[in-house]
């Protein structure tokens, strides 16, 4: 970081340590609200320190151990921060009886560390109310209050509407949450409500993070699939033409072994769709899939190793790998997975092509089905557990990876394949622990799972209950059952698929060899050129303004042309997720230098620009009117 993140730094430690010396003087006075006002501004202070990242190695070394003299100082503040809370207090009734008891139990809720601007309050019953309205007068944003209504307050009535309101923070989720019940609220309503929200975090922070791993690989890989775009029609132009028929989803779970040979008499009766990952168990058993559908950004193409493509059509997201538009399939089609991540690839064709998924192929796969109005949707393989350890069927390019448990509950999965660590050799997040959790059984009784396929299943679990005049079948005969699908053997419900389909010819009928979708999407995409030239000029005469101090109307009017010009390139944003946080949330703090702050943006909004146009000039050269396109193109 530039020397001012240094000066930076080293002026929330001086605060620190002099809201220490507060604080230790008000101790030693016994004056409670002197001490409870240093200890709320002490937990900001430290916040702030959090965020404030000193990088930079060429910065003055007198500067680096003035700061360092001043971080012994920070530290004995903590530990009079760390006696303070430690403390013997009265039980909530008493303090609950005054104005200054509310304001001690306020503060003996909060951690040593907290942002009142991210992190989350929960409190439940009518009377933690007061301390409610006090944490907001102090600057606490984000407060859910379960069973009364105070202003500053999201107030909720159930475990399901504070799920819905924390879902709704982003972005930047909280990084920390505090719950706390009334005296006379129900124990098992705030165990559940805790238990819940945590998970709620934890799905904004993967998907925070997922979004953060793979944004400029999305950007990157979806420039590069235009031609592939241009080339082959989307799940839309399908529209109703699979209305009706069946649909059997293959996931690549270990009960897939017991019926995938069933599936070969599916041919002409119903649409067989594999995954890239049971692409291989499924030709193993003689059975040619309909549609392989790929949603993962990685490149996965080892899935597909060994395994015939002849009779398949490949359903590619568009920001697949583009050697996935390679492999010797004789047709493909695309659709966006990732909703805003990937649906700007289709505004140039005037086509809404989102398959919401729930983080998984599997979920992908439900709502491409229901999208085209497939009846009934059956799935095999869905196993979201891991029998005996097995992570997936053996017949499986991954079939000898294991789920192993740790002594503390943590399972990871070892026994990768090479082509699954040469994938990981080329980027994207490592593989990880997670949480082991118990899921009711396909057969009754429970089945061993984890934290991420909880969540498919809790996904499953709410898109079903939205569904109606569909049959859902799972037929998987082990793993976890789940609620809102008809558990049946395979065998029992394959004399019911009698649907009549040729899917190849379905498709081949939508798909456009006049050329007029790359005119279009060359079209936009120039369009987009051009907006990007344009930000570029008024964000160097608005970084000019800002870097010298010029804070009136002019800049002002610059920012709002910025803002308007930024609209048909809103998807640049994937390329700067942390910086452009980081800079927002400078602008929105009530302290906040807003010049600083608009420095900072400009100059991540010209870091985008300079990666964003050497890859769309790439792809508009792979667009040109009268350039030949191959068929893989």
């Amino acid at each position: 970081m530039a020397t001012n993140r240094l000066d930076e730094w080293r002026f929330l430690l001086a605060e620190l340590a002099a809201l220490g010396e507060v604080l230790r003087g008000a101790i030693t006075a016994g004056d409670v609200r002197g001490a409870i006002a240093a200890a709320m501004r002490m937990r900001g202070v430290r916040a702030a320190i959090g965020r404030v990242e000193v990088t930079d190695p060429d910065v003055d070394g007198d500067a680096v151990r003035a700061a360092t003299a001043l971080a012994g100082h920070a530290r004995v503040a903590e530990a009079a921060m760390q006696r303070w809370l430690a403390r013997p207090l009265p039980g909530d009734a008493q303090l609950l009886d005054s104005p200054l008891g509310v304001a001690v139990l306020a503060d003996a809720l909060l951690p040593e560390v907290w942002d009142f601007e991210v992190d989350l309050v929960v409190l439940v019953g009518e009377a933690l109310a007061p301390v409610a309205e006090l944490l907001a007068a102090l600057g606490q944003r984000r407060i859910v209050l379960h069973g009364a209504a105070r202003d500053g307050a999201i107030a909720v009535t159930s475990p399901r509407e504070a799920i819905a309101a924390v879902r709704t923070m982003i972005p930047g989720p909280p990084s920390r949450m505090v719950v706390r019940g009334a005296a006379d609220s129900d124990p098992e309503l705030v165990r559940e409500l805790a238990s819940e929200l945590r998970e709620v975090l934890s799905d904004l922070r993967i998907h925070r993070n997922t979004v953060c791993s793979f944004s400029k690989t999305w950007i990157e890989q979806g420039l590069g699939n235009l031609a592939a775009l241009a080339r082959w029609p989307s799940v839309q132009n399908i529209g109703r033409a699979f209305a009706g028929v069946p649909m059997v989803i293959a996931a690549p779970g270990p009960s897939l072994a017991r019926n995938v040979h069933l599936l070969r008499e599916l041919r002409g009766k119903a649409i067989v769709t594999a995954f890239s990952h049971s692409l291989r168990p499924l030709c193993a058993a003689g059975v040619a899939p309909d549609l392989v559908l790929s949603v993962d950004p990685q490149d996965v193409r080892y899935h597909f190793a060994g395994s015939d493509l002849s009779r398949s059509c490949l359903v590619n997201a568009a920001t697949v790998h583009p050697a996935l538009f390679e492999l010797p399939a004789p047709r493909f089609l695309t659709l966006s997975a990732n909703s805003s991540i990937d649906e700007w690839l289709f505004e140039g064709l005037g086509e809404e092509a989102v398959v919401p998924g729930g983080g998984s192929v599997a979920t992908s796969a439900l709502s491409l089905a229901l999208r085209w109005g497939c009846d009934p949707i059956v799935f095999v393989g869905l196993d979201l557990s891991f029998p005996g350890g097995a992570y997936y069927v053996s017949t499986s390019t991954d079939g000898e990876a294991r789920a192993e448990i740790d002594g503390d509950g943590t399972m990871h999965v070892a026994g990768w394949s090479t082509g699954f660590h040469a994938m990981k050799a080329g980027g994207g997040p490592a593989a990880v622990g997670e949480r082991t959790v118990e899921l009711p059984g396909w057969h009754g009784g429970t089945v061993p799972s984890s934290f991420m396929f909880a969540m498919f299943h809790r996904w499953f679990v709410e898109r079903l209950r939205s569904v109606t005049g569909v049959t859902v079948y799972n037929c998987t005969e082990g793993g976890a059952r789940i609620d809102g699908m008809v558990h049946r053997p395979l065998a029992e419900v394959l004399p019911g698929l009698a649907g009549t389909i040729d899917v190849a010819a379905a498709i081949d009928a939508v798909t456009d060899t006049s050329g007029r979708r790359a005119a279009r999407l060359e079209a936009h995409f120039r369009k987009v050129a051009r907006a990007l030239r344009r930000c570029r000029r008024l964000v160097r005469r608005a970084h000019d303004c800002a870097a010298q101090g010029i804070a009136d109307e002019r800049l002002a009017t610059l920012e709002r042309a910025l803002v308007k010009a930024l609209r048909p390139i809103g998807f640049a944003s994937l390329l700067a997720q942390h910086e452009l946080e980081r800079a927002l949330d400078l602008a929105r703090r009530s302290d906040a230098d807003h010049l600083a702050a608009s420095h900072a943006l400009f100059r991540t909004l010209a870091n985008v620009i300079d990666r964003l146009e050497p890859a769309l000039a790439a792809a508009l050269a792979r667009l040109e009117p009268g350039r030949p396109h191959d068929r893989a193109a």
